[in-house]
């Protein structure tokens, strides 16, 4: 996987699912439980990553994925508040791309269309917009974006 001196990224297991499941409720108004977050964690058709501060083992973002064949969809790509502007995200984005390379050729995600930073990163990595899923969020309502890339 890609390399930071700051950061270490590895696959999430059970021990980390309630600071998973905090994380969740301090990021999203439709947060996972800490069921969801063992399922995910437990699932063979799905990927937990934790990205670790190595100066204080902190987890400070997180990305869930699933996966069939050769299509993915990014469930959560989230970083805690006090590590945004870091990179972590978009790092987080490129190691699971890497992960499931060359396995996988097709990525999916929805994107709340207000939140510019995380389109302008999805774009950044080759996502378009293929459509808008009508009132998808809630607290606050809003629609989202439907982004692919396909890898050749």
């Amino acid at each position: 996987m890609m390399q930071r001196d700051d950061v270490t990224v590895r696959m999430a297991v059970l021990k980390d699912v309630i600071r998973l499941a905090e994380l969740d409720r301090s990021i999203f108004s439709d947060y996972w439980s800490e069921k969801a977050f063992i399922s995910s964690v437990d699932s063979k058709m799905e990927i937990v990553t934790v990205a670790v501060l190595r100066d204080t083992e902190e987890i400070a973002a997180y990305a869930a994925v699933s996966y069939v064949l050769d299509e993915c969809n990014i469930n959560r790509i989230a970083v805690a508040p006090e590590f945004r502007g870091r990179g972590l995200g978009t790092y987080l984005l490129g190691c699971i791309e890497e992960l499931l390379s060359p396995d996988v050729t097709i990525f999916n995600l929805e994107v709340r269309e207000s939140n510019k930073y995380a389109i302008e990163m999805y774009e950044k990595f080759g996502y378009t917009v293929l459509g808008r899923r009508k009132n998808f969020y809630r607290c606050p309502t809003e629609d989202a974006l439907l982004m692919t890339k396909r890898k050749v």
